[in-house]
């Protein structure tokens, strides 16, 4: 019988942990745009737009911009950039 050789690989990689400081947030809603960034689960998008929709009888905001992510990975730069450009605040969920 011989000697074998077992490599065993880690499968947690390297974790990057950075600090960041939360976004401040509006002391009102009026006059804001909304926006939303859904991850293309079932009802994400309709779950999402409902929670700003709810909003609109308490504070007169704008029309909602949605985009879209993968379930399992980040949004794109032009995404990004879109929601940045049109958006004061993003509401950012999961559903399934």
């Amino acid at each position: 019988m011989s000697d074998s050789t077992i490599t065993v690989y880690d499968p947690r990689g390297h974790a990057r942990v950075v600090a960041q400081e939360s976004a401040p947030r509006p002391t009102a809603l009026d006059g804001l745009r909304p926006g939303v960034l859904e991850n293309r689960k079932a009802n994400a998008r309709l779950l999402m737009e409902t929670m700003v929709d709810s909003l609109r009888p308490a504070a007169d905001i704008g029309a909602t911009t949605t985009g879209s992510k993968p379930v399992a990975g980040p949004a794109s730069r032009a995404t990004m950039a879109t929601l940045v450009e049109e958006c004061d605040f993003v509401v950012v969920g999961s559903s399934d």
